[in-house]
Order: structure tokens, then C-alpha cells, then sequence
């Protein structure tokens, strides 16, 4: 056979001929994992000598330069990377030592001085094109300004029912948080608000991580009842007339801002359900003090 392979036309018939019999077999589901298997495992013990990982990596490096000159490639190579470290960094064991990684990263590149000049110059420029952008720019101010106000503390906690900004909440799902060790029972106790995506401010976040129930959780008896569809749709006279406590406060103008803000105590009196009020303002006899 090896003398019959010294011939240059009988071998590429041979090579022909063992590549379409092996496309035939691993078309076959069985075959492929097997083989697979076999060659991840071949390869593994030949990466354990050092001179063929290193030629094997130079192999790769290659090859994978060569096909990110490929816009289309690269494109899509970038996109596969962005997400798989998006989810990697769902972890916060991961997260933590990907922050520290870049931070000692970071600090070398630093240590070089032409590296540092580059990255102040570049800094430097991009607080300057950022400042630039709405400095005579009057309707990109006022776009700026609107969207800001937009964005404001409109998300809400799962848990305890707070008003968040978008940066201040993390979401995740039942799925997520039973990976993390967390037990059904207790998700559905802490998160009061049933949606199908939880999110959840830091302060909640933080005492849920640690299988414990935060102070501030709605399911800790804070949660608000529900409104008698009857008192949804009172008028503000019928509300002071039904009201069961009368609240004393005083009230003062704030400096020059003519804002009101309260001085001193606020008593709460607390009235007789089982009769109204007829006339307003109460005579002294209806104030019950």
C-alpha cells in the first residue's frame, strides 16, 4: 500500500476517495459525537507538550487573523464575543475577577509612559467632544435635558416596591435566581410584585443574595391594602368629611423659594367612625381634642 501511495496519482484518488467515505460516515449523529470526542481528547493530550501548544496556538492565531480580515466574520465574531461575556459576567464570581483582571491589566499598561500620555490625550479629547456637543447646540441641550427627564426613578423593585433609576436595579429571572441557590419557596415570598422578569435594587438585592428577607420587603406586612372601589372615586370635600382622624400641622413658607415645608410636631386626632361631620369648617365640638 505505501508503495502503491508513492504514486502521486493513485494517492490523490486514495485521499479522494477516504474523504467521501468519511463525509458518508459522519452524517451518521453517533459516528460524529464519537469522533468528536476522540479527536477533543487526542488533542488535549498532545496540548500537554509545551512545543506543540505553543505551535498549535500560532496555528489558531493565524487562522483566525486571516479570517477577520473578513468584515462579515469579523462582525459576527465580535457579536458572538460581546454576548458570551455578557452572560459570563451575569456571574458575580466571574464579574469580580474580570473587574480585577482589568484593573491589573490596566495598571501595567499604565506603567508605560507613552501608553499614559495616549490614554490622558485621549480622555482628554472625549470630555471636550462631550462638552462641545451641546455648547452651541441649543436644541441638543434641550433633547438631552427632555431625555433625562424621561429616564427619571421609574422602575420598580420587585421586593420592596421602590421607585429606581434604570442603572439601579438588576433583572433577572425565577430560572437566574435558582441557579444562585436560591429556593422557589423563598423567591415567591420576597419578590411581593409577580412579573415575569424581577427586578431588584441593590439594598434588596444585596440581603436576597444572602437568603434573607430584606427590612424593607412588602411581604414583610408593608405592602399598602387595596382601595373599596366606594373610595377611589370620592371627591376631596367627601374625603374631609369621612376622614377617621384629623392631622394638625403648621405649615410656613420656606425662605424666598416659596416652597411650604412643615415646622414642628404633626398630631394625628383620631375620630368617631360612627358619626360624619355635616358642616365645614368643624365647629369646636367636632374636633374631638
Amino acid at each position: 500500500m505505501r508503495e502503491r501511495r508513492a504514486n502521486d496519482e493513485f494517492r490523490l484518488l486514495d485521499n479522494r476517495r477516504r474523504a467521501k467515505s468519511h463525509k458518508a460516515e459522519r452524517q451518521n449523529n453517533e459516528f460524529k459525537t464519537q469522533e468528536n470526542e476522540r479527536r477533543a481528547e487526542a488533542l488535549k493530550i498532545s496540548r500537554e507538550n509545551d512545543g506543540f501548544k505553543t505551535e498549535d496556538n500560532k496555528r489558531r492565531a493565524e487562522a483566525h487573523k486571516i479570517e477577520r480580515e473578513s468584515d462579515e466574520f469579523k462582525a459576527e465574531d465580535n457579536k458572538r464575543r460581546a454576548e458570551a461575556h455578557q452572560i459570563e459576567r451575569q456571574s458575580d464570581e466571574f464579574k469580580t475577577q474580570d473587574n480585577k483582571r482589568r484593573a491589573e491589566a490596566h495598571k501595567i499598561e499604565r506603567q508605560n509612559d507613552e501608553f499614559k500620555e495616549e490614554e490622558r490625550r485621549r480622555n482628554a479629547l472625549r470630555m471636550y467632544n462631550s462638552r462641545d456637543k451641546y455648547k452651541n447646540n441649543f436644541d441638543a441641550m434641550k433633547s438631552n435635558y427632555e431625555s433625562k427627564i424621561k429616564e427619571g426613578p421609574t422602575h420598580i423593585c420587585s421586593c420592596c416596591g421602590g421607585l429606581w433609576f434604570a442603572y439601579s436595579i438588576r433583572e433577572y429571572t425565577v430560572e437566574m435566581l435558582t441557579k444562585k441557590g436560591l429556593k422557589k419557596e423563598f423567591i415567591d415570598k420576597v419578590c411581593y410584585l409577580k412579573h415575569e422578569i424581577i427586578e431588584l435594587c441593590a439594598t434588596c438585592r444585596k440581603d436576597i443574595m444572602s437568603n434573607k428577607i430584606p427590612n424593607l420587603a412588602l411581604s414583610n406586612g408593608l405592602a399598602f391594602y387595596e382601595i373599596p372601589d366606594c373610595l377611589k372615586i370620592l371627591t376631596e370635600l367627601e374625603e374631609r368629611l369621612i376622614s377617621p382622624r384629623i392631622p394638625f400641622m403648621v405649615i410656613r413658607t420656606l425662605g424666598f423659594s416659596k416652597q411650604f415645608g412643615l415646622k414642628g410636631n404633626l398630631v394625628n386626632v383620631p375620630m368617631n367612625v360612627d358619626t360624619n361631620v355635616s358642616i365645614l369648617p368643624r365647629s369646636f365640638s367636632d374636633t374631638y381634642t
